[in-house]
């Protein structure tokens, strides 16, 4: 009879090089942040000089400017999942129940579900050599996957190795193991340290009201203790933002996702590309509907490369322009990979520009008038304002800029005002007023 065989196959998650960053040439803007400074298409690498242009307000003039085993490493490609339908699923009686923060798993059909409780499982308890309840090695990577984009809290797993056993040609079982960075004692030192910090965190979060007020805390309270930091220790989980106050795109995203699953708030950890280059974001859920957010694009030390965020004393430290989009808006400078089927994002209500009164469907003074004669725009000296479509977009640049009405609304005389826009996300940013 032929003899039973074990092959073995090893995967690295989540290496140093596991989401190189991203942007892209051209001007961008910020909604609190200098515009060509966040140039938001390029490598996260790459800084190019900001463009800044000013109005200057001239009477005369005005100018612009068998046993065998097999290691290989997982560099996250993203598993595709090769077209195969899924849905939500239901809890059936007796069946373990699941919280709907995790996104991916009540994506799965019920096969897989199993398959990721049982990856889960093991890798929470550290644990080797789990039977799985599969045959198919083809299935791990992407159920793998969406353990890991559910979970940011697996912080310390690199990755996952499973031997498969064969008699003859023919498979008998595959067991599954996890692969870790740190000791168990080392991972309770780091949770001390993480849950400490989180508790700094959470003491003042607006956890009462809605939705939308309690993602934005964490939002800002994450990119204000958080630099941005290629050469960050640990900056492809939380741990290099808690322990550390800085990461990578990786770091902030899964960061960003611990913080709202904390809160009681649906977040999915989101891959994907940026002109060719990978980087990591979010899927939240909030009051009711999905949006994309992106926290490593909020934050002005990624843009501007510096490590206090500023540059000539005067940049905001928080940008709002991927704060709660739509997949059309993400999608013009994201590009997703797809692990589990996810929502068409449309809804607008909870955009940031749409609640604090900064977006426009149409060339409209009275409403320019009440944001640049707010005391919270005096109080800042610079806003961001938003445009619902490339029409209304165009004639506020033609209104504002170009016939400098900005100083209809602005008392500037004899002096200018810096602006920058960005086409991609229809905003405009004005500071000096």
């Amino acid at each position: 009879m032929p003899k039973e065989q074990a092959f073995s196959v090893q995967w690295n998650y989540g290496g140093k090089e596991y989401l190189k960053e991203f942007m892209k040439k051209g001007t961008v803007l910020w909604a609190a942040l200098i515009g060509g400074m966040m140039l938001l298409a390029q490598g996260c690498t790459d800084q190019d000089a900001f463009d800044l242009q000013y109005i200057i307000r001239d009477e005369k003039s005005a100018d612009e400017t068998e046993r065998t085993t097999e290691s290989r490493t997982y560099e996250p490609e993203q598993p595709q999942n090769n077209g195969t339908e899924t849905e939500v699923l239901t809890e059936e009686p007796g069946v373990r129940e699941v919280s709907e923060l995790y996104y991916a798993y009540h994506h799965l059909d019920t096969a897989r579900q199993e398959l990721y409780l049982e990856m889960f499982d093991a890798l929470t308890e550290m644990r080797s050599g789990v039977p799985l309840s599969t045959l198919d090695k083809s299935e791990l990577d992407v159920v793998f996957a969406c353990v890991m984009n559910d979970h940011p809290e697996l912080f310390y797993v690199d990755g996952y190795q499973y031997t498969e056993y064969t008699l003859g040609n023919v498979v008998t079982g595959i067991t599954f193991s996890g692969t870790y960075s740190m000791t168990n004692a080392e991972v309770e030192q780091a949770r001390f340290g993480i849950e400490q910090k989180l508790a700094e965190c959470f003491g003042q979060v607006p956890l009462n009201e809605d939705e939308y007020s309690t993602v934005k805390y964490l939002y800002e309270w994450l990119i204000n203790h958080t630099e941005y930091d290629k050469n960050a220790e640990n900056n492809q989980n939380i741990c290099s933002v808690f322990l550390q106050g800085r990461s990578v795109c990786q770091g902030y995203a899964k960061a960003m996702q611990y913080m709202l699953q904390k809160a009681d708030i649906q977040c999915l950890l989101v891959t994907g590309f940026t002109n060719g280059e990978r980087h990591g974001w979010n899927l939240v859920r909030v009051n009711g509907e999905y949006y994309y957010l992106d926290p490593t694009w909020g934050d002005a030390s990624y843009a501007s490369g510096s490590e206090d965020g500023l540059l000539d004393g005067f940049v905001p430290s928080i940008n709002y322009d991927y704060f709660l989009v739509t997949t059309d808006e993400i999608t013009r400078t994201h590009s997703i990979e797809k692990v589990v089927e996810l929502p068409q994002c449309t809804a607008v209500s909870d955009n940031y520009f749409v609640r604090e009164g900064l977006y426009f469907d149409s060339y409209d003074e009275a409403g320019l008038a009440a944001v640049f004669g707010s005391e919270a725009t005096k109080a800042a000296g610079y806003v961001t304002l938003k445009c619902d479509n490339s029409e209304t977009y165009e004639l506020m640049l033609q209104t504002l800029i170009t016939s400098q009405k900005i100083f209809d609304f602005v008392d500037k005389q004899g002096e200018s005002i810096a602006y920058t826009s960005n086409d991609e996300q229809r905003t405009i940013s004005f500071w000096n007023i």
